[in-house]
């Protein structure tokens, strides 16, 4: 991952740097980055100083934080959170620690923005019915609707003069940036491009902006990779920042001119036709070298916020912060020379009786059910398509090459299949949205929560996918052989059921793309939106060496058992399969 083009140096205005005051000083060397995280179970807000690498997780609550956006005198940090029940807008004072809500109002208020003077606040919401773009005046809580379109408008980003207001809409049908007047009128597409475009950061000089353009498309695969570009205001022209074959999103400016952002990292090579452990997303800088990677948990973290060039001291800022959150559970073991169990999980069923699993994720799997149904209202996970596979399970006729479930996670007790679609009154609340990590193409799930006052998810930004199956081939023959196109983004509350799964350690895999065998642009069964995983790091047969001994996977799955039953010495490597020794 290298960058095309060097990050602009730092040119101020007078409105980029307010005028000190006695509790904003300039900030010392040390650089101070506020980010969103989710490494402590849900997403929390926290400090990052690149000088020392200190980290102060800031918000410290069991509700969801994010979206954190500095006060230009550096004192306060506007964040959204859905800890009063629905999604707010708050602002955290960083010298006493105090906790204030801006917004009031039970539908979805996030994505605060500040005004260059510090006066006012720009935020999308939902509160009439839709997506639009809503100015706060901060000393007497006026506020005033900026932008007016039956589509969604979200993702303010207020100009360093504070005339103008970028922002994403998707008012022609896809995603792109647009420009308004501070004072409300006429918005202005500024990207004109096919593919999405979306989160502008103005550039400090106010010459132009960044943002994500998901306009690169591999040639072989036609998957899309999202990437960090430039547009210059004044002609009009855009330059491509970053080159990365995974995602960069979240573009953001340090107070010396160097781009921030948040970049996908897969996980470490994990089997065949699943190349990849899943990954998280870190945040990065530009620098003299290339890419410099800032964090290195096995979460997520998003969304950096550098801090202005003015700020408050933060020393001792952890004083004035609530105490520190229970630490995540460690994944559950074995005692040495000790068997794992298969046991039912009676909440969970398939055909009505209970689920079988390994026990050791048992637990981890209730809890994602009861979090899917506080979250959405619905018992999603009650019916699914099973989980449990017998040891001796084959192929029953021949379909394919290769027998792809022979070595499956479901013989280790560590997979679910989640049902194929979910009904309330003849509807399906279940929306599918495809992301392309590379030239792997994965899924992400959506449950319409029960719910729509604004208690329970949030707007949906992303387009949901129609798969090829339910397209005439003879009415759209190109989204036929493309496995689908995208449909509209829907109105309504949605809850990730993906990072719901991700949070109690259930990770989805890739779809199979098997040229001429088994690819899910040509057979339904290759999707796999319904199945996810929990591997906790193991390798297939170390995982099941918790449940049998040696001499029984031998017999059943070994190395001469899987040539036998149409497995490549691939595949068998890839799942750990001790080879014969010569």
């Amino acid at each position: 991952m290298t960058l095309t083009a060097p990050a602009p140096t730092f040119t101020a205005r007078p409105t980029d740097t307010p005028t000190p005051t006695a509790t904003s000083t300039p900030l010392p060397d040390s650089e101070w980055i506020a980010f969103a995280s989710n490494r402590d179970g849900n997403w929390e807000l926290y400090l990052l100083n690149t000088e020392s690498g200190q980290e102060i997780n800031l918000t410290r609550h069991p509700a969801e934080d994010r979206a954190p956006a500095w006060s230009p005198r550096g004192d306060a940090l506007a964040f959204e959170s859905n800890r009063d029940g629905n999604w707010e807008i708050y602002l955290l004072d960083l010298l006493s620690g105090a906790l204030t809500r801006l917004t009031d109002h039970p539908a979805y208020d996030g994505a605060p923005a500040w005004s260059p003077d510090g006066s006012a606040l720009a935020f999308e919401s939902y509160r009439d019915g839709n997506l639009e773009i809503y100015l706060l005046t901060l000393d007497n809580g006026t506020l005033r609707r900026l932008t007016q379109d039956p589509a969604g408008d979200y993702g303010p980003a207020w100009s360093p003069d504070g005339q103008s207001i970028a922002f994403t809409s998707w008012r022609d049908g896809n995603q792109e940036v647009y420009l308004v007047s501070a004072q409300g009128g006429e918005a202005h597409n500024l990207t004109h491009h096919p593919a999405d475009d979306q989160d502008p950061v103005w550039m400090p000089d106010g010459s132009g902006f960044v943002f994500v353009s998901w306009r690169e498309a591999d040639a072989q695969t036609g998957n899309r990779n999202a990437e960090i570009y430039r547009l210059t205001m004044s002609d009009g022209t855009v330059q491509r920042l970053t080159d990365n074959p995974w995602p960069d999103l979240d573009p953001a400016w340090d107070r010396s001119g160097r781009l921030l952002w948040s970049a996908y990292d897969p996980g470490p090579p994990f089997e065949t036709y699943d190349p990849y452990r899943p990954g998280d997303y870190h945040l990065y800088r530009s620098g003299p070298q290339g890419p410099e990677r800032l964090t290195e948990t096995d979460w997520d973290d998003r969304q950096p916020a550098p801090a202005p060039s003015v700020c408050c001291s933060l020393h001792d800022l952890e004083e004035r912060l609530p105490p520190p959150l229970p630490p995540r559970e460690p994944a559950p073991g074995l005692p040495s020379g000790v068997l794992a169990q298969v046991v039912e999980v009676p909440s969970i069923t398939v055909s009505g009786q209970p689920i079988l699993v390994n026990e050791l994720v048992s637990p981890s799997l209730v809890a994602w059910q009861q979090a899917v149904l506080e979250a959405s209202g619905w018992d999603f996970l009650r019916q699914t398509l099973g989980s449990w596979r017998n040891i001796d399970s084959v192929r029953k006729k021949k379909m394919y090459r290769y027998d792809y479930g022979f070595l499956s996670w479901h013989k280790a007790g560590r997979a679910l299949d989640l049902a194929l679609e979910f009904k309330v009154d003849g509807a399906d609340q279940m929306v599918v949205v495809r992301e392309d990590l590379a030239d792997q193409v994965y899924w992400r799930l959506y449950l319409k929560a029960a719910r729509q006052d604004g208690s329970q998810g949030e707007p949906l930004k992303d387009n949901p996918w129609r798969f090829w199956w339910h397209i005439k081939p003879e009415e759209d023959p190109k989204a036929y052989d493309a496995g689908g196109r995208r449909l509209p983004i829907p109105d309504g509350y949605y809850v990730d059921i993906t990072a719901l799964a991700k949070r109690f350690g259930w990770e989805r895999i890739a779809s199979y793309a098997i040229a001429g065998d088994y690819h899910w642009q040509t057979d339904s069964n290759g999707t796999e939106y319904w199945h996810y995983e929990r591997t906790d790091g193991l390798r297939w047969w170390e995982a099941m060496l918790q449940l049998y001994p040696q001499e029984t996977l031998e017999q059943y799955v070994g190395w001469e058992a899987g040539l036998r039953h149409a497995q490549s010495e691939e595949m068998m490597r890839s799942k750990g399969i001790p080879t014969p020794v010569p």
